[in-house]
């Protein structure tokens, strides 16, 4: 067995062990080579009333099985967005007031779609205009959702402040449909995900081929499966099964979000111009913001820059996680891609925390490469 997969497969089975997730499956494409994906565990260990099912009865993981893909769904959001910057339909520095009426006044007339991309807008971190809408049983009316998301009062200067925000990434999806006039979900499957040719990310999953993530009888939602575990990204796409929105609401197999991986490493050829691609791959966020902001790792456009809470001390690495427990982490100055996916929040979300072991896979990688390129040197020098 490859050394990699054998280190990778012992800390997963030990995360699943130790009760830090459910399931969890990992790929990884290192130097053009790609690993046969790891997979650990239960994709459903609690049934529909939150009890623990017998062994017999649960449901295991495969290379297959479809995770919610949480917030690594920023980046298909930023590519999307940024391919319409591309066509010249947006502008990465101009006022979101040009379309957006709500952002015409005040500080709000000063917020543009890098701000958004970077989280730097000024935008607080949640928008929970959907919990009102659950509580008055008024129900999910997308449009009157949307209109109060946009209606989001500024709590910092733009530009001055990083505060990671999902409504600022639900505000990017509501941009794009009104300068579009088509669906986000077509947006984004037209966009990226016909260009990847992966037919495992999708907004609409099939349930039986989806991981289970969080018990919420108290949201009238029982046992989720299938459907988006975020509260903002369920409200905003009617509570129904397509579930796709800016902040959350992708799912996908671990190959399949390798190919996502191996495009950003590569330079993202058919989704946007070579340009626009370093673009998004340049730090955005100057020194001072982020020193005042209390946070230690940079931002380009939709990508953290070396977050060393989950990808250790490496500086060339990018990546985003997920709060169901996922991750894309890709670095291209040693040709790494790295897909983790669990359903940590399965059943409940404060039952662990996937930090350590995030931070566990990507050590073991590049580790892995820094071995593999001395091994390398000195058999090249062996032959001369």
């Amino acid at each position: 067995m490859n050394p990699l997969r054998s280190t990778i497969e012992t800390l997963l089975q030990a995360a699943v062990a130790d009760g830090v997730t459910p399931s969890a499956v990992c790929a990884v494409a290192l130097d053009n080579e790609v690993l046969v994906p790891v997979v650990v565990g239960d994709a459903v260990r609690y049934g529909a009333d939150g009890t623990e099912l017998p062994v017999e009865s649960r449901i295991k993981a495969t290379v297959e099985t479809q995770y919610d893909l949480a917030s690594v769904t920023k980046i298909f959001t930023t590519l999307t967005a940024l391919s319409l910057v591309d066509e010249g339909l947006l502008q990465l520095s101009e006022p979101l007031g040009r379309h957006l009426p709500q952002y015409r006044s005040a500080a709000k007339g000063r917020v543009t779609l890098r701000h958004l991309l970077t989280h730097t807008s000024g935008l607080p971190a949640l928008w929970e205009g959907w919990r009102e809408a659950l509580e008055t049983g008024r129900g999910f009316d997308r449009e009157a959702l949307i209109g109060d998301l946009l209606e989001l009062e500024l709590l910092h200067e733009p530009g001055k402040h990083f505060e990671y925000s999902c409504a600022g990434f639900n505000t990017v999806m509501a941009l794009c449909e009104l300068i579009t006039g088509k669906a986000w979900a077509e947006l984004v499957q037209e966009r990226v995900l016909d260009q990847l040719s992966a037919a495992q990310l999708s907004g609409a999953p099939v349930l039986e081929q989806c991981a289970a993530t969080e018990y919420q009888p108290e949201l009238g939602r029982g046992m989720i499966r299938g459907i988006v575990h975020d509260e903002a990204a369920w409200a905003l796409s009617g509570g129904t099964a397509s579930s796709l929105s800016g902040n959350a609401g992708m799912f996908g197999d671990a190959s399949s979000l390798l190919s996502l991986g191996e495009a950003l490493r590569t330079g993202l050829a058919s989704i946007l111009s070579p340009e626009l691609a370093e673009e998004m791959w340049r730090p955005q966020v100057s020194t001072e913001v982020i020193s005042s902001s209390g946070i230690d790792f940079g931002h380009g456009l939709g990508l953290r820059i070396a977050q060393r809470s989950w990808v250790g001390d490496h500086p060339q690495a990018r990546g985003h996680n997920g709060f169901t427990g996922t991750s894309l982490l890709v670095d291209k100055s040693i040709g790494l891609s790295v897909v983790l996916l669990t359903n940590r929040v399965h059943p409940r979300r404060e039952l662990s925390d996937v930090q350590a072991l995030r931070r566990a896979i990507s050590d073991a990688c590049y580790q892995h490469s820094a071995r593999s390129n001395t091994i390398s040197e000195e058999a090249y020098g062996t032959q001369l």
